[in-house]
């Protein structure tokens, strides 16, 4: 149990600090990362968010019961794996986009893709640092970080 609170403890320092270039993103929100209701969950997730290269892609799930592999627009479209840029196994995984342009994720379990569980984004090419997202706060002045520190304070002490 202790061990799991350090790993959620991280993982909510991780997402509430951020980068100063970029936003995370935490794919499917309060869902997470696992087979949807309805086969177009992911893409109406993504459909009224921007996203920039520096942002990233925070998939929260269970290692062993699903993945997130990056395939090509052909693999995504037929749930297939055959060429593959990327796949990772251990969750939760938080992955930076690096470049612009269009991307394609899929869950390679089973038939978890041909459930719904699968992601396509459009990346743009980033723009000044302190413009993007400028419509989401940042925790990059002194009152974000004390909150954020206060906060971690006290998640350490309530799960340890």
């Amino acid at each position: 149990m202790a061990k799991n609170s350090h790993v959620l403890l991280v993982l909510f320092l991780y997402v509430a600090v951020g980068d100063v270039a970029g936003m995370n993103h935490i794919v499917g929100k309060s869902f997470g990362w696992t087979i949807p209701q309805n086969a177009s969950f992911y893409q109406d997730w993504a459909a009224p968010r921007t996203f920039y290269v520096g942002d990233k892609l925070v998939f929260l799930y269970s290692s062993g019961m699903h993945n997130v592999i990056e395939v090509s627009k052909e693999n995504f479209e037929a749930c297939t794996q055959k060429n593959t840029v990327n796949i990772h196994f251990s969750g939760p995984t938080i992955l930076k986009i690096t470049k612009p342009g269009d991307h394609y994720f899929i869950c390679g379990l089973r038939r978890h893709c041909f459930g719904g569980q699968k992601l396509s984004i459009k990346a743009e090419e980033s723009q000044d640092p302190l413009s993007i997202h400028s419509d989401s706060p940042k925790c990059s002045s002194l009152p974000c970080f004390c909150l954020v520190s206060v906060l971690s304070i006290f998640l350490i002490f309530l799960f340890v």
